[in-house]
């Protein structure tokens, strides 16, 4: 496995063409230093399908999860050091219910593997916490509190609107889980989460939950980044998701290029696309 991850990449955008190493890929983009007191920098990840999808139908599973197909050690060395770069991860309600029924893909990261020591020795070299924090975005408040307690060294939050069960709202409170307000019935507003979350004092926010609440930060225009790993394979199927779910984005949501490469050795003998987007302003023509 080791010498599995020092083989490079190719990186093919922005010229000239070059073999760079894979490990210390994402890091070098130095997440952290392009937030700002009072202004978080907001980036997201997925992994798709050369057709588009990012999650399947479990078989006899009630949810959608990463297809296996997709999966592979040296993307999710790249998601690590995305993870790494967040003072504050947002995921999901469905994150914990998954986890509760043996669906969730893994443990919130960082992992604590130690192939992973360089990303841990990044963050205290900042003066990060050892883990980002972690907020969860959600209208229902269906967040089974055992699923929580693998996390209770973190700072978690929970994110709804003014709107939510009060008494789940108590019951997460008396369980020492913050809530944040920030939308006016129950559903989040992605600005209003934001503002709050700035007000915490987050410089770097990495998104890592599904479709619908990446639609809610791009309808809310608050996306800075995306990172899109294209595995080059076709999964097909009838239950899929892809990476939004959600009303028409208008106006559309420009994503410019600003770095790709090609890993001709991941998943198996297929290779993936690296991607690299920023957000353009869609008012801006």
């Amino acid at each position: 496995m080791g010498e599995f991850m020092q083989m490079p990449v190719t990186k093919l955008f922005p010229s000239p063409q070059d073999s760079i190493p894979l490990q210390g890929l994402y890091l070098e983009h130095d997440l952290y230093s392009k937030g700002s007191p009072g202004k978080p920098f907001v980036y997201s990840n997925f992994i798709a399908s050369l057709d588009g999808r990012i999650a399947i139908a479990r078989e006899a599973g009630s949810t959608h999860v990463v297809p296996e197909a997709t999966t592979n050690p040296r993307d999710w060395r790249l998601y690590q050091e995305l993870a790494g770069q967040a003072d504050l991860l947002v995921t999901s309600g469905r994150y914990f219910r998954q986890s509760l029924l043996g669906e969730a893909q893994d443990a919130l990261p960082l992992g604590p593997q130690q192939e992973y020591d360089d990303i841990r020795e990044w963050r205290s070299i900042r003066g990060l916490a050892p883990q980002p924090d972690i907020a969860v975005m959600s209208s229902s408040l269906n967040i089974p509190l055992a699923a929580l307690e693998p996390y209770r060294s973190r700072k978690i939050s929970v994110v709804t609107g003014d709107a939510a069960d009060p008494g789940r709202v108590a019951t997460l409170q008396d369980n020492g889980v913050a809530v944040i307000r920030a939308g006016s019935g129950i559903q989040v507003e992605g600005r209003r989460m934001l503002d709050e979350l700035a007000r915490l004092g987050y410089r770097s926010i990495y998104a890592i939950a599904g479709p619908a609440i990446f639609h809610t930060l791009l309808r809310a225009r608050i996306v800075d980044r995306l990172y899109l790993t294209i595995t080059q394979q076709l999964l097909g199927g009838d239950s899929y998701d892809t990476l939004t779910r959600g009303e028409l984005l208008e106006p559309a949501q420009g994503m410019r290029l600003v770095g790709l490469c090609h890993d001709p050795h991941a998943p198996g003998d297929a290779g993936q696309l690296l991607g690299v987007f920023e957000a353009v302003n869609p008012t801006a023509g």
